[in-house]
């Protein structure tokens, strides 16, 4: 395909059209060495997760584990954004990765906040409870409904405290990355905010602006560095606390 013919296919069907093959092949071509930086380091921890193995299967290093495989599968999904030039969209996902290695941090440092954890859980489950009752029961909630709610409500009972993004990256001694990445990525990607739309307009020497549609490699190298940090983090808390099979 030429330039044009891919232009007009990205036009009619965006992020779904066949041309983004060649969008992919020039980015991956064009940034060669923020990709393969990135992936370097992505195949390290993924190699780490795959041989780790706990002792005495202790629940809090199990959650840990899995808390980083997640950070490993979003920094590796935000990989693949950033190649289709999806850059805002990966940021969310580099936001979420750094927010579970907070939580895997913490629960290595602290294994009691492994409850806390499970009671932030309940406390979130009961709120949704609490509010389909209130604004969903008028769109036909049953009375069983209802009462299956009852139990989701009932279980987050209690003063214990829950557990947030903050509390974890204080915790796992992760503030840096927390006032960095996860707030900067909050207002910049994750939320709809006016800043997040910094990305979807151009602006042109006459004055005026247009509306970017398409691909776009608009901080697609930083956004790569970015996710090389976390991916960083995570080799190195794996390596640090866990052992692996020969």
């Amino acid at each position: 395909m030429d330039d044009e013919a891919i232009r007009a296919s990205l036009d009619e069907r965006g992020f779904l059209s066949p041309a983004l093959a060649f969008v992919v092949a020039k980015y991956r071509m064009d940034h060669s060495q923020d990709f393969e930086g990135v992936e370097r380091y992505s195949d390290i921890a993924q190699g780490l997760i795959m041989a780790a193995t706990i002792k005495g299967s202790e629940p809090h290093m199990l959650a840990s584990l899995v808390f980083l495989q997640r950070a490993v599968r979003n920094s590796q999904a935000a990989v693949i954004l950033c190649e289709r030039g999806l850059v805002v969209e990966a940021q969310t996902l580099t936001r979420t990765a750094a927010e579970v290695i907070f939580y895997a941090g913490a629960l290595i440092n602290d294994p009691s906040v492994f409850t806390r954890i499970a009671r932030e859980g309940d406390i979130a489950e009961r709120k949704q409870a609490a509010a389909m009752i209130e604004t969903c029961s008028a769109l036909g909630l049953t009375e069983q409904n209802l009462l299956d709610l009852q139990p989701v409500i009932d279980r987050a009972d209690g003063d214990g405290p829950g557990f947030s993004a903050h509390d974890a990256a204080r915790i796992a001694g992760l503030m840096p990355f927390y006032d960095t990445i996860y707030r900067g990525f909050s207002s910049a990607a994750s939320h709809a905010t006016f800043r997040s739309m910094d990305s979807s307009f151009v602006k042109h020497e006459s004055g005026g602006f247009s509306l970017v549609s398409g691909p776009s490699t608009y901080h697609l190298e930083f956004t790569l560095g970015i996710l090389k940090s976390c991916m960083a983090v995570a080799i190195q808390l794996l390596r640090d606390h866990f052992e692996f099979d020969d």
